[in-house]
């Protein structure tokens, strides 16, 4: 797959992890989305502009969007 300024990154985990790919994919022109666990972090990530949006619910139409998901959580999460 070749990204290019048009693709859509969700991001799945908003943490250490998540969030630097946020940062550094926002920054380089992509538009990323989330889905994390804790609002505040969303809103962390909102007001910085490394996200444009993000929910801690499933969101259907946000995966359907997505070119790319990026799963930024524990391996246990896949597990449980």
């Amino acid at each position: 797959m070749k990204l290019d300024k048009n693709t859509n990154i969700l991001i799945v985990g908003l943490g250490v992890i998540g969030g630097g790919y946020a940062q550094a994919l926002t920054s380089a022109g992509y538009n990323v989305d989330c889905i994390t666990k804790e609002q505040k972090d969303i809103d962390y990530a909102i007001e910085r502009g490394m996200i444009k949006r993000g929910t801690t619910a499933l969101d259907k139409e946000l995966i359907k969007k997505a070119n790319l998901i990026i799963f930024a959580v524990y391996p246990r999460v896949f597990i449980d």
